[in-house]
C-alpha cells in the first residue's frame, strides 16, 4: 500500500489528523487481533483507500488486464457525483489516497478535481501514470491540484525496449514531458509532486538498470523505483521473469511458479483499506482487477460503512485471517515479499558516487 509509493513525509504527517491517527491505530490494532485469533475483528473505518478513475488506457501492455483485453468489467470513467460521494462517506476519516487502478488516470476529465477535492479534506494524494499526457497544461494543472506524489512508469532505456512492454508508447514523449515536468516545477519552486520513475524488471530489460539509473538521475527525478512483475501463467513467467532471481517475486523453474513467502504471512489490506472502482463498485484490494469481490456500491447504498463491516467483507475477512490460500486471487499476491528491489538505496548509492 503506501510502501508501494513514493512519500513526501511532511504532507503526510499533515494529513494525519487526531482523529485519523486515532482511526489508523484502531484498525491497525484490529488487523494484528485478528491475525492472532485467525478470524474477522474490526474496528474502525479504512484509513486508506485507493479509487479508480478510470479502466481504459492508451496502451496495450501485455501483463495488464486493461491493456491485455482480459477485463470483464464494463469500461469507464468515475464520474465527478461518486467521488463526490466517496469524499462525503470517508473524506474525515481517511489520510491516503492512491488514484489510480487498471487504466490511464489522466484520461479522465475529473482527475485534477478528484485530487483538489481531496486536498481541500487534507488527504495525502497520489497517483501512477504512463506518461503519455504530460503538456504544459497539464504539467501546471497537476501542481496546482496539490497532488503529493506520482509514479512514472517507463520499462526501458530506448524505444525498442521500451514498447515491448509498453505496446503503442512512445519513450521519447514520456522523457520529454518528465524532463519538462520537473523543470516547471524548479521554475516555479515548489517540491510537489514528488515524481518516481517506476521501472518493471523483465526478462528483456534487466540488463538496462545501470542505464535506467543513469536516466533517471539526468531527469531529475526524486527517485528510481525498480518493481518486479506480477505474471499469472507459466506461459506468462517463461516469457516475462527476469533471470536474475533477485528481481522475482516469484520461486521460478522450468514447470511451475509460486509466489515466494506467500504462506508465511497475513495480509493487513482488508482491515487497512479498500478500492473503489471507476462505477462505484467496492473490492477489497487491487488484486481483485475484474471484481470478483463486489462488497457492494456507493451508489446504491450511500453509506460505506454498511459495506466496510457487511457480511460479504466479514466473511473475506474470515477466510483470509484462517487461511490466505483459500482465496484465488491471494495466492498470487506478494504480501510479504514486496513490490520493489531495494532501487532507492542503489539509486542513492550511485548519486553518491557521481556527486
Amino acid at each position: 500500500m503506501i510502501a508501494s509509493h513514493e512519500i513526501h513525509i511532511p504532507s503526510l504527517f499533515k494529513s494525519l489528523t487526531l482523529r485519523r491517527a486515532g482511526n489508523l491505530v484502531k484498525t491497525g490494532l484490529s488487523f494484528f487481533l485478528s491475525a492472532l485469533m485467525r478470524k474477522n475483528i474490526l474496528w474502525g473505518m479504512p484509513p486508506i483507500m485507493t479509487l479508480e478513475p478510470t479502466n481504459l488506457c492508451n496502451l496495450k501492455c501485455p501483463l495488464c488486464t486493461t491493456g491485455n483485453g482480459e477485463m470483464l468489467r464494463s469500461k469507464g470513467n468515475m464520474s465527478l457525483d461518486t467521488f463526490e460521494q466517496f469524499i462525503n462517506l470517508l473524506g474525515d476519516d481517511i489520510f491516503f489516497l492512491i488514484i489510480y487502478h487498471q487504466g490511464e488516470p489522466y484520461l479522465n476529465k475529473n482527475f485534477f478535481k478528484f485530487v483538489e477535492m481531496a486536498k481541500e479534506k487534507n488527504i495525502y494524494c497520489t497517483t501512477s501514470t504512463n506518461g503519455h499526457y504530460f503538456s504544459e497544461e497539464n504539467i501546471n494543472r497537476t501542481i496546482d491540484s496539490g497532488l503529493d506524489s506520482m509514479i512514472v512508469s517507463i520499462d526501458g532505456i530506448d524505444q525498442e525496449s521500451y514498447e515491448k512492454y509498453r505496446v503503442k508508447g512512445d519513450l521519447q514523449k514520456v522523457l520529454a514531458g518528465t524532463r519538462r515536468l520537473i523543470q516547471i516545477k524548479q521554475e516555479r519552486k515548489v517540491k510537489h509532486p514528488l515524481v518516481a520513475i517506476q521501472f518493471l524488471v523483465m526478462k528483456h530489460n534487466e540488463h538496462q538498470i545501470p542505464g535506467m539509473k543513469k536516466l533517471a538521475r539526468d531527469i531529475g527525478v526524486d527517485r528510481l523505483m525498480i518493481k518486479n512483475i506480477e505474471v499469472r501463467s507459466l506461459e506468462e513467467a517463461k516469457k516475462w521473469l527476469p533471470e536474475n532471481d533477485r528481481y522475482r517475486r516469484y520461486d521460478f523453474s522450468k514447470n511451475s511458479y509460486k509466489v515466494k513467502n506467500a504462506e508465511k504471512t497475513s495480509c493487513p489490506r482488508p482491515w487497512l483499506s479498500a478500492l473503489i472502482n471507476w462505477d462505484g463498485s467496492v473490492v477489497p484490494c487491487c488484486f481483485d482487477k475484474n471484481g470478483f469481490y463486489n462488497m457492494g456500491n456507493i451508489n446504491e447504498m450511500h453509506d460505506f460503512r454498511k459495506i466496510w463491516e457487511g457480511e460479504a467483507f466479514i466473511k473475506f475477512r474470515d477466510q483470509l485471517a484462517a487461511d490466505r490460500k483459500q482465496i484465488d486471487m491471494c495466492r498470487n499476491c506478494n504480501m510479504g515479499f514486496g513490490d520493489f528491489i531495494p532501487a532507492r538505496r542503489l539509486f542513492q548509492k550511485e548519486s553518491a558516487k557521481n556527486k
